[in-house]
């Protein structure tokens, strides 16, 4: 019989989410000025995108890439 600690069993809880929800957060940066305007949350698998943004610096609508 094994006798698991409440520490123990939170810590394998932990882990069996942490593969369940595999989410990072990615900074967008404009392809014009350089700066990093906006911040999103993507899956771990998923390849690198170019979305359409509004640049505060630049003020108008530029290609953001997902920086590294």
């Amino acid at each position: 019989m094994i006798f698991l600690t409440f520490d123990a069993f939170f810590d394998t809880f932990n882990k069996a989410s942490e593969l369940i929800y595999m989410k990072k957060k990615t900074i967008l940066i404009c392809q014009e000025c350089l700066s990093r305007n906006y911040e999103v949350t993507k899956t771990e698998k998923s390849t690198r995108f170019e979305v359409k943004k509004y640049c505060k610096k630049c003020k108008k609508h530029t290609i953001h890439k997902e920086g590294k």
